[in-house]
């Protein structure tokens, strides 16, 4: 392994590959008690299609979610109970383009990390133990459905979006997931669980050695990373303007917000997920004009949020929260989009933006459990974390009024709504 230092930053990172493909990278933290893995696959909901043996394979919505609940289970039981008599914490999560799978702990670091990279890359399914999770998966479906506040996130994507699997949920439909099978599961870990497609970080008082000898021992040789079929591009305008449903709430909950085109990849595409998201919040941040006149005159309460999503060819800003008149939100932001300007105390407030953003930044560089899903995400989409800070700083003021200007024009925008009964 190469040690990598970042001295603006305060940060060391030991970096190596093993022979199989896999990237691993060890952030020492001497002192620390906490030990952290991450060990990641590249497969989330957004991957739809495949090329598989030289044919086409769909893959239906919530696979990547099923066979994470599903990597847990081993011939001899739970790996989650194994690494609990061990000390640790595990967890799991799928996101629209990555997988993780992870722990802490404070001792048995090494025998955690063995029974982490075992499970990961060992998949063991049943007919009969697939459609007992197929059961379980059900009944959180469910359980989201009933949720107002996922309710009016999901109709969004689905307003925005015309064929894009981000229209989806993450964990799939009742109907989706019916139709996963134990083969479905088995090729899809052996197309995306291959070392060329993962990574495995680590943080914490650790050996880095160490670390790269059991991902060299445990994680077996595959294939070439995966060849996806990507999902079509889209224009800006959305699929609705609008909708709407009505559910047991108390006052109408809103998620109004545009398409953001990714044509660009790796630390390019990271500015300018950045430069949308300190604009979004110089226009309708809790420190903005724009929120202060809302929110004193009743339009928006303390729920209001902004914020920005990027996933496999394609990304989102957006805002939500309750209030009384979504359609006089909406009505706020596109005039108050179309009347910014970078005034002096806008550049001001752009400054102070970007230096919150470096301080939330460096802060998580002493967290061992933030510190590596970071590094793996950034890894997925083709840049190194550690190039934050000389990204934020590039960010001009015309940048931010010419973005928002252009993203939040009538036509660009939709709005989910979920109506009192």
């Amino acid at each position: 392994m190469k040690l990598k230092e970042w001295p603006r930053c305060g940060v060391r990172v030991w970096e190596g590959t093993t022979a199989a493909g896999l990237p691993v990278y060890v952030f020492p933290m001497p002192g620390f008690q906490t030990k952290y893995a991450f060990f990641a696959a590249g497969f989330g909901g957004c991957d739809r299609r495949i090329l598989l043996n030289g044919k086409g394979k769909d893959i239906p919505a919530g696979t990547a979610h099923f066979l994470e609940h599903k990597l847990f289970d081993m011939p001899e039981g739970s790996a989650a109970e194994r690494l609990a008599a061990l000390g640790a914490s595990s967890n799991a999560y799928t996101g629209h383009g990555m997988t993780g799978y992870l722990f802490s702990c404070t001792e048995n670091f090494a025998p955690c990390l063995e029974e982490l990279l075992r499970f990961v890359t060992t998949p063991y399914f049943t007919p009969e133990s697939v459609d007992r999770e197929r059961e379980i998966i059900s009944r959180e479906i469910a359980m989201y459905e009933d949720d107002p506040t996922r309710r009016v996130d999901r109709r969004f994507f689905r307003a925005l979006y015309r064929e894009h699997p981000v229209r989806d949920p993450i964990t799939g439909t009742a109907e989706s997931i019916g139709s996963i099978t134990a083969e479905d599961l088995y090729e899809c870990h052996e197309a995306f669980y291959t070392p060329r497609n993962m990574v495995l970080c680590c943080a914490g008082d650790v050996d880095p050695e160490r670390i790269m000898a059991l991902a060299e021992k445990l994680v077996p040789p595959g294939g070439e990373a995966p060849v996806r079929e990507e999902p079509a591009e889209e224009d800006l305008t959305p699929a609705s303007v609008r909708v709407e449903e009505k559910m047991p709430v108390s006052m109408p909950l809103f998620q109004l917000g545009a398409k953001l085109l990714r044509r660009k990849e790796g630390a390019a595409w990271a500015r300018e997920m950045l430069l949308a998201d300190l604009s979004c919040e110089l226009l309708l941040g809790v420190g903005s004009p724009l929120f202060a006149e809302m929110y004193d005159a009743g339009v928006v309460d303390h729920s209001f949020f902004v914020d920005t999503y990027d996933f496999r060819r394609g990304g989102v800003c957006y805002a939500g929260g309750r209030c009384g008149d979504p359609g006089e939100v909406l009505a706020r932001i596109v005039d108050g989009a179309e009347a910014f300007r970078m005034d002096a105390a806008a550049v001001a407030r752009l400054e102070r933006l970007k230096r919150a953003r470096l301080g939330g930044f460096l802060m998580s560089l002493d967290s061992p459990e933030e510190l590596p899903e970071l590094q793996a995400e950034c890894r997925f989409d083709g840049w190194d974390c550690m190039e934050l800070p000389a990204l934020a700083e590039s960010i001009r003021p015309g940048e931010a009024e010419a973005f928002l200007r252009e993203t939040f024009r009538p036509e660009r925008l939709a709005l989910s709504v979920i109506a009192p009964l």
